[in-house]
């Protein structure tokens, strides 16, 4: 245990040695000698905050075994394309090798409030603005081929759960419905557009969007239902969700494709948790709610469609 715990301490040292190396080079030596304050040891990375010549700045670090999981060099590109869009923060830089970014921090700001239903439709305008640019030239995302490609990473998934495989089952039965949606992926999306990764900004009228680390092209749609699956949203939530995305109106094919995608996202991040608990991460509720939309919402989108 004594050889362990060194180890972690060593570790420590050696991020904290890199990341003030790498202020260095872009900021100078009284930066990387400032004070390093961690601010967050996330789902995925850790962040932490610098000031350099005035202003404060986030250097976020990759986390444990995100390599396995992420494609630095298309986050890269991700960021060429929707910085000049003005969509996400002022981003500083950012490496794919070895995947580090850093960007500036905002004092007056504060994330999206999913129970503030004011904010969220600002976030799903901001949103959907951002899909009719129809910005192209990333990787693609396909959640049925995501969550093959995680029980590859965790040798199989039965782990989850022991029952794992009717739950898979019962997930997999909507990939026939949802097919066609994904076969035409030329639309840039987030992926991982929730809650947290919309930032209000004092005197700012539309959120940023940050976080780009799991963007690839896919269906739109993909980036509502995510939101609604970390914001825990039952129903009646994700109906108001859906007016925030669609003032014009939402079909029941529409609601049906966004419930399709809550069940397979629901299955892909109960992955996602296992592989990262497997790394030392716990995330209690999260997980378990995760699950439980892959679970329930099959039959949902059976019910909405009728015979498929």
């Amino acid at each position: 245990m004594m050889q362990h715990n060194e180890e972690n301490v060593m570790s420590q040292h050696d991020e904290e040695a890199f990341i003030r190396q790498t202020i260095g080079e872009h900021f100078g030596t009284e930066a990387a000698q400032g004070t390093l304050t961690r601010i967050k040891q996330g789902m995925t990375n850790d962040s932490y905050i610098f000031t350099a010549n005035g202003a404060k700045y986030i250097f976020r670090y990759n986390g444990a075994g995100s390599e396995r999981l992420i494609d630095r060099a298309n986050e890269k590109r991700v960021y060429e394309l929707v910085c000049p869009t003005g969509i996400t923060e002022e981003v500083v830089t950012i490496s794919a090798i070895p995947g580090y970014k850093i960007s500036r921090y905002y004092e007056d700001s504060h994330v999206c409030d999913p129970m503030n239903m004011d904010e969220v439709h600002s976030c799903m305008k901001a949103l959907r603005s951002f899909h009719e640019r129809r910005l192209c030239g990333a990787s693609t995302f396909n959640p049925f081929e995501a969550v093959i490609h995680y029980e590859e990473v965790l040798n199989g998934g039965i782990n989850v759960c022991p029952e794992y495989m009717s739950i898979r089952d019962a997930v997999f039965s909507l990939r026939p419905f949802l097919a066609p949606f994904l076969e035409n992926r030329d639309t840039l999306c987030h992926i991982d557009s929730i809650s947290d990764n919309f930032l209000f900004v004092e005197g700012r009228e539309s959120p940023y969007l940050i976080d780009w680390e799991y963007a690839a092209c896919s269906d739109p749609l993909v980036d509502v239902a995510m939101f609604a699956i970390y914001a825990n949203y039952a129903e009646a939530e994700t109906t108001q969700l859906l007016a925030g995305y669609f003032p014009e109106g939402a079909d029941e094919q529409i609601k049906a494709r966004v419930y399709a995608y809550m069940a397979v996202g629901g299955l892909l991040w109960s992955l996602w948790c296992a592989y990262k608990s497997s790394l030392g991460a716990s995330f209690g509720v999260y997980a378990e709610n995760q699950l439980r939309f892959a679970k329930t919402y099959p039959a949902k989108v059976h019910d909405l469609l009728g015979d498929m």
